[in-house]
């Protein structure tokens, strides 16, 4: 899964900075990162796409799109990176096997505290030029010792009961999940693989991360309406789920919303948000449901 690269410019990541690539999920890499959700949820999956790429596994491709552009600007060990919110809207299915092209942009950049916060859109195509997908995200850059996070809220003694209607997934978040989905994503930010890194990043302790809890929701959504119905997942993460020696729960939730969308949250074992968001549902087409003689 890992791209070829070429940075189409050079500029400050301030100005239109570009970052293109080709990427190649193999069949063995589509099925470790499915396998990989429904591991978490000791579920088999239902509702993928047959020789195609999960959604989800685009977005990772995406993500680690977004922090080569980056690279230049923040060093590593400088600052330490959030994401803040992810979109991913899929014009057409990616096919296993096929290669893909990306184009990845700096859409915008402003400052937030003492840190920035940019906004990364990544297009992917076919070869011809079919849209395939695209994937925005926020990402927040802040001087280490200023990212320590905010205090956690209290944890109710008894985690709040789901809500009336609400479809509910349930998964189990260990280290070694967060440390498979490493390898599959690429993502190796030491704050999601050594308790240390992350204490010394300012959090309680090692941190899943927050592209694992988004695949977990597409995982959920895809049991619950079908991988291809799904045209647009937005999300915003709220905290990060902190995974223990022993492991977090997490568990994901959808309700119908206006305009025939889901409002889809995860929560953590307490009941806390962890990330929140919009499902928008594809319409079906004209000749869904109907007999045929």
């Amino acid at each position: 899964m890992a791209p070829t690269l070429s940075r189409a410019q050079s500029h400050d990541v301030a100005a239109a900075a570009v970052l293109t690539g080709r990427h190649l999920v193999t069949a063995q890499d589509a099925e470790a990162f499915r396998a990989l959700c429904a591991v978490a949820s000791a579920v088999p999956l239902t509702g993928a796409v047959p020789g195609t790429v999960a959604p989800a596994q685009l977005a990772a491709v995406a993500l680690r799109m977004c922090e080569r552009l980056l690279e230049p600007e923040h060093a590593p060990g400088d600052r330490v990176a959030l994401h803040g919110t992810q979109r991913l809207r899929v014009e057409c299915a990616a096919a296993v096997g096929e290669p893909l092209v990306s184009r990845a942009e700096v859409r915008s950049v402003r400052p937030l505290g003492a840190g920035t916060a940019t906004e990364v859109a990544v297009v992917f195509t076919t070869d011809d030029d079919t849209p395939v997908a695209e994937s925005v995200s926020l990402l927040v850059h802040s001087p280490r010792s200023a990212a320590v996070p905010a205090p956690a809220a209290a944890r109710p003694a008894v985690p709040p009961a789901a809500p009336v209607g609400a479809r509910c997934s349930s998964y189990t978040v260990t280290r070694e999940l967060v440390r498979r989905y490493a390898e599959l994503s690429g993502d190796h930010n030491p704050i999601h693989l050594s308790p240390e890194a992350a204490r010394a990043g300012g959090f309680g302790d090692l941190i899943a991360h927050g592209m694992l809890t988004f695949a977990l929701v597409a995982h959920h959504l895809a049991a619950a309406v079908g991988e291809a119905a799904c045209a647009d997942l937005q999300l915003r993460f709220s905290r990060p789920l902190t995974v223990p020696a022993e492991g977090a729960a997490l568990t994901v939730r959808d309700l119908p919303a206006a305009g025939g969308a889901l409002a889809v949250t995860a929560v953590d074992g307490a009941g806390l948000p962890v990330a929140g968001g919009r499902a928008v549902l594809r319409a079906p087409r004209p000749d869904q449901g109907r007999s045929h003689d």
